[in-house]
């Protein structure tokens, strides 16, 4: 291994190193001028070049920190290790780093931004082929956002199926939102958030779900968001509405919840039933709240506490249930109680009963799973 820097000067004298690829072997660099480097030929002279198409590509985006990586022909490591393994030198840092670390050097004097090497907001990689062509391409970190979102309108359902020609990546038949038409809540929030970010291919998480001829009304339901490649990583808009839906953007997050919170939802229930309601009938109804609903749930028995149950006549056989209970509570078989359902409406009754329609009038987020 040769330690001593004059040492390696001499025995490298025999080639044409310019001064980044000498101080890679020697640990010095001097003041050597060649026409053509044994190793790089050439590349280091570039690098100005190089880190303005890197600052280019960076450009599109907005980002605090960054880091630079490079895509080399093969021949320059295959020149630089023929090289060492004669010399016997060894240790010494690659050509990929050296680049890459004066490269980052540069973009950060250009853009007054700072390098990262563990969580970089954008990632440029500059890629160089054979005849030192230079390509410079940025991908930016996803981000993740917190949001709440109300619906007014009925027949809107709350997920959309993924675009046929992208499958969800994103494409320019779906404006990169990877749903295909905005005739549901998730196209709707998906475009707008696309839009605002400049990003592609959003992911979504709910806090609940709800029937498409359901209202979510109140505070709204929350959802959160992981948006790929964002042009922008802070939103200028964070409120937009259209179609009946209304969704603000509460947060960011530095990723997606691993599990589901705990939350509760207040719902008013209008429900039809096969005989008349009487006064009693809806007294009964009280007696629902500090129950544990108990269901049939993929293979396995579930749990749900009612807070709250107040019922009211709306009709001669029609009445309205409003209830405060865990999320995830099934409510249609809760009134109808098909299925196992312990207890449900229609066994307190007496009389078959039936959920005409349902609004969410709150979500209140507990904690975690």
């Amino acid at each position: 291994m040769v330690d001593d820097p004059k040492s390696a000067l001499v025995q490298l004298k025999e080639y044409e190193l310019c001064r980044y690829c000498l101080a890679r072997q020697a640990g010095y660099a001097g003041k050597r001028r060649v026409d053509k480097c044994h190793i790089c030929r050439g590349l280091f002279d570039k690098l100005d070049e190089i880190a303005e198409k890197a600052l280019a590509a960076a450009g599109q985006y907005q980002f605090d920190t960054f880091l630079v990586g490079a895509t080399l022909p093969t021949q320059l490591f295959e020149r630089e290790d023929a090289l060492r393994a004669r010399l016997k030198i060894r240790g010494k840092e690659s050509i990929k780093s050296q680049l890459t670390r004066e490269l980052g050097q540069r973009l950060a004097r250009m853009t007054g931004k700072r390098v990262d090497f563990s969580r970089p907001d954008l990632t440029v990689n500059v890629a160089i082929d054979r005849e030192g062509n230079v390509d410079a391409v940025a991908r930016a970190r996803p981000i993740a956002l917190q949001g709440r979102y109300t619906k007014k309108i009925r027949g809107l359902p709350q997920k959309r199926e993924r675009c046929p020609m992208c499958e969800g990546k994103g494409c320019s038949l779906c404006d990169n939102t990877g749903f295909y038409g905005n005739n549901s809540v998730e196209g709707i929030l998906a475009k707008h958030i696309v839009k605002a970010t400049g990003g592609q291919s959003p992911r979504f998480s709910w806090v609940g779900s709800e029937d498409q001829n359901s209202l979510v009304l109140g505070s709204g339901r929350p959802f959160y968001v992981k948006i790929s490649d964002p042009r922008a990583r802070i939103l200028k808009k964070k409120r937009f509405s259209e179609a009946g839906v209304t969704a603000t953007i509460t947060g960011a997050l530095d990723d997606l919840p691993d599990t589901q919170a705990r939350f509760a939802v207040r719902t008013k229930i209008a429900c039809a039933c096969s005989r008349p309601v009487a006064q009693d009938d809806i007294a009964r109804l009280k007696s629902l709240a500090g129950k544990e609903a108990k269901f049939a749930s993929r293979s396995k028995v579930a749990s749900k506490k009612i807070h709250s149950a107040q019922g009211k006549e709306t009709g001669d056989s029609e009445f309205t249930l409003t209830i405060k209970a865990d999320g995830g509570l099934p409510i249609k078989q809760f009134v109808g109680g098909e299925e196992y359902m312990e207890p449900n409406v229609s066994a307190l009754f007496g009389a078959k009963c039936e959920c005409v329609t349902f609004d969410i009038l709150s979500v209140e987020i507990q904690g975690s799973a």
